[in-house]
């Protein structure tokens, strides 16, 4: 008999097991990093779930989760079988014999790579798993199907699965047009004329720009990058160069202070100025 799943992004997801707990459903739960050499990052990991179609967790999900958040699987596999093979892709070799964490469980990663492999190897890597229900890039249910199922793999601490250059650069791509979505949405949310008036490709395009300011003066990682977005909204394209302020290039030069630091001063500035702004004139 087919069975559902759903596999849940625990890091995504905020207070997932207590949303867990209050359907019923945390009993069943299997945390994918148990058992592997990444045991200690268990509980911020994917967790495989039992899934009846129709049912409350199954509405949470498609109405929560199923855009970023986690894949639904169906398998006739037992579930052992499915939660053996879910975790021998957890890790995935490079070039160079470099291992990496794959983080396949993003279905906007699982779309990219599953939709670009040809049948036979998309087999392979599907293993015991019948279909995968993803979003397309429109937001519409995308089903990926394996019509020859296979027994599936173990988790090894070197890993059976192998990524090419050309993939890994394919998903990178991917991640960079997630975070700049995310960017976008941020902007839209915080800063809406910053973006006004710009179709889809031309705020694509302010949001790689923006990663690419923020990546010159030394911030790269997305908590930095979404905090540079408030600077750079406001203050424009040529930021931190003319006609911006002197005092806000004369932090970014200020010696003795970490990166960090300096992006809070820098905030704070843009704070003081904005409230200056709207100070009644005497």
């Amino acid at each position: 008999m087919r069975r559902a799943y759903l596999l849940l992004d625990s890091a995504l997801i905020e207070n997932l097991p207590r949303h867990l707990l209050s359907l019923g459903q945390f009993m069943p739960c299997h945390p994918l990093y148990l058992t592997t050499d990444y045991a200690e990052l268990a509980d911020c990991g994917p967790l495989l779930v039992p899934v009846v179609p129709d049912s409350p967790l199954a509405q949470l999900f498609n109405a929560q989760w199923r855009l970023q958040a986690g894949l639904w699987l169906e398998t006739e596999a037992p579930e052992p079988v499915l939660l053996d093979h879910l975790r021998s892709l957890v890790h995935a070799s490079l070039d160079g014999d470099v291992t990496t964490f794959f983080r396949y469980h993003d279905p906007r990663i699982a779309r990219v790579w599953l939709q670009d492999l040809a049948p036979a190897e998309r087999g392979r890597v599907m293993g015991p798993i019948q279909s995968i229900r993803l979003p397309a890039e429109d937001g519409s249910e995308l089903s990926i199907i394996n019509t020859d199922p296979m027994p599936g793999q173990r988790y090894a601490p070197i890993p059976w699965l192998r990524l090419s250059a050309a993939q890994l650069e394919h998903l990178s791509a991917a991640r960079y047009r997630q975070f700049d979505q995310h960017l976008i949405e941020h902007c839209q949310r915080y800063f809406p004329n910053a973006l006004k008036g710009l179709d889809s490709p031309a705020q694509y395009a302010w949001a790689k720009a923006c990663r690419d300011s923020a990546k010159r003066h030394g911030y790269s990682t997305k908590d930095e990058i979404t905090r540079w977005v408030s600077l750079y909204a406001l203050l424009g394209a040529h930021f931190p160069d003319e006609p911006v302020p002197q005092a806000y290039r004369k932090i970014l030069a200020t010696r003795g202070r970490s990166p960090a630091q300096r992006l809070d001063d820098l905030i704070d500035e843009l704070t003081l100025q904005w409230v200056r702004r709207l100070e009644p004139h005497t």
